[in-house]
This record gives structure tokens, sequence and C-alpha cells, in this order.
């Protein structure tokens, strides 16, 4: 095993900054160039690993408490991806976003469910209108971690936001109408 090891040693020497392996000559900046690439591509393997995994729970940064990742959308005050206790249900997850909007169609809360999880529906909703009226815990499912939670707007929502549209269109009609009026008269 000795002899191996003296025969690899021999093969390999330094001279003028220069390194030579069985006959190539390296210079030290492409061992180095090389020697990053391999680097980069460890870690570039071992973050794409990371990725495929999913978290499920992760500890909070701040208060070190056992927190799950949840993704809202729609008619809250602060949509978007937020940090929030293992034990959240829906109605503590809503007061973390500032809680819906006065356009929040709070009857239909749908919430997809990012890591399927056998016997649970992939799609689940929510009526927070009935919880509140009833007090049943049935209208409010279980939030799971990378849950993505949509509040929808209500009717009045699209008609405020066509408003302005309607609006112009009325006024440019008046205008043409009292045009041919004027023509005519």
């Amino acid at each position: 095993m000795s002899c191996l090891i003296c025969r690899k040693l021999e093969s390999i020497t330094i001279s003028d900054g220069n390194v030579i392996i069985k006959g190539f000559i390296l210079r030290k900046r492409l061992i180095i160039i090389l020697s990053l690439l391999f680097i980069v591509q460890i870690a570039w393997a071992q973050s794409k690993d990371q990725k495929t995994e999913d978290p499920r729970y992760i500890l909070h940064p701040e208060t070190g408490q056992l927190s799950m990742v949840i993704r809202i959308w729609g008619e809250v005050a602060q949509p978007g991806v937020t940090l929030v206790p293992s034990d959240a249900d829906l109605m503590t997850i809503l007061s973390y976003v500032g809680g819906p909007t006065g356009r929040a169609k709070l009857n239909k809360i749908r919430i997809i469910r990012f890591n399927v999880v056998e016997g649970i529906e992939r799609v689940a909703f929510a009526n927070i209108e009935a919880f509140l009226e009833t007090g049943d815990d049935s209208f409010m499912p279980i939030i799971y971690p990378n849950d993505t939670i949509i509040v929808n707007g209500t009717i009045w929502k699209v008609i405020n936001e066509f408003m302005p549209y309607i609006s112009t269109a009325i006024t440019l009609l008046q205008f043409y109408y009292y045009v041919i009026l004027t023509r005519n008269s």
C-alpha cells in the first residue's frame, strides 16, 4: 500500500508555480478555478436537494416558537407569505394579516393544500360568516403548513373596480346624445 502512495506522490510535482500531474502542466489559477467550480457544484446539489424537501414546520427566528409558513391572497389587509404559529386556525391567521377588508367574501374562503395529506381534500372551503353565527368548528377547516388561503371579494368589489369605466362610458353616451339633439334641432 505504501508503494502505491509513493507512486502517486511521485507523479505530482510542483515547479515554477505550475503543478505537473502525470505529464500535464496545470497553472495554480486553473486549479483554483476548478476547485471553486467543484465546491459550487456541491453547494448547488445540496440546495437542490433541500428545495425538493418540504419543511412543514420551522422554528420562528425571533420567538423560537414552532411555526408554519402560510400564503394568503385576496381581500385581506396585508396579503402575502407569513409565518404563523403551528396551532393557528383560520381566524388567527386572518388576524396576523390585518383581517379581511370590507369587500371580503367571508362565506366561501378557499384553502388550497400544498402538501397532499391522505384523506384530506386538496381544496377546502371555510365559511367564517356561518362560524361567527353558530360557533360550529365544522365551518373552519384545519390549516396545514404551506397552505394557500384565498379570500375572494364580493360582487360590490367588482362593481367598485369597474365604476370609473362605466361612468366614463355613460358620460360619452350623454355627450353623443346631446350632439345628435343639437344637429336635429
